[in-house]
């Protein structure tokens, strides 16, 4: 009997710190939901999930096109353009346009990259989609850029990126920020 009160009191003794370790969050936690590559999260009226990442060199013919229709001055290399890929659904019951995400990239190096105003553009890259009415439960493909961000590299990757409505607001019960920890560019 001693000696089963003994055990169990060791692993008990072993187990709290465990616990302990995973069940504080640290201070990184509190700032927002984590999300990973094709997760859905929600971000005022719509449902998102960031399919993937590439990174456009300035270089490529698909760079002035993206400049032209974000209206912003070219990017020149060695920077380029970082997409993400992000699908969305209207989740109200009237028709609505598509949803704008504020974007931040952070590197190894400690560089930091966001959207101008992040605007959603079509497939295309011809077209802003913030006058195109959805109607509830329609879905449509939006893509997101930040311009002048330098390629990650196997040296300077991607540490964290920052999903964001805007003005910083979201619907009732849902987080205001969203981080993604460890993003992998595709080629």
């Amino acid at each position: 009997m001693i000696r089963s009160a003994i055990f169990f009191l060791a692993i008990l003794a072993c187990s709290l710190p465990a616990l302990a370790r995973t069940s504080v969050p640290t201070r990184g936690a509190v700032k927002g939901d984590i999300i990973h590559i094709n997760e859905l999260f929600h971000v005022q009226s719509a449902n998102f999930r960031i399919t993937a990442i590439h990174w456009i060199p300035a270089t490529d013919p698909k760079a002035a096109t993206i400049a032209g229709v974000l209206h912003v001055d070219e990017t020149s290399a060695p920077n380029g353009y970082l997409m993400f890929v992000a699908p969305q659904k209207n989740t109200r019951s009237h028709p609505d346009s598509a949803e704008w995400l504020k974007i931040t990239a952070f590197y190894k190096d400690g560089t930091q990259v966001d959207d101008a105003e992040g605007v959603p553009v079509s497939t295309t890259y011809k077209q802003l989609l913030y006058n195109t009415n959805f109607y509830p439960g329609q879905g449509v493909m939006t893509y997101f850029f930040i311009a002048n961000a330098p390629q990650p590299t196997v040296q300077n990757p991607l540490t964290k990126i920052i999903v964001s409505d805007p003005s910083l607001q979201n619907d009732p019960g849902y987080p205001k920020v969203y981080r993604m920890l460890g993003p992998i560019v595709s080629p």
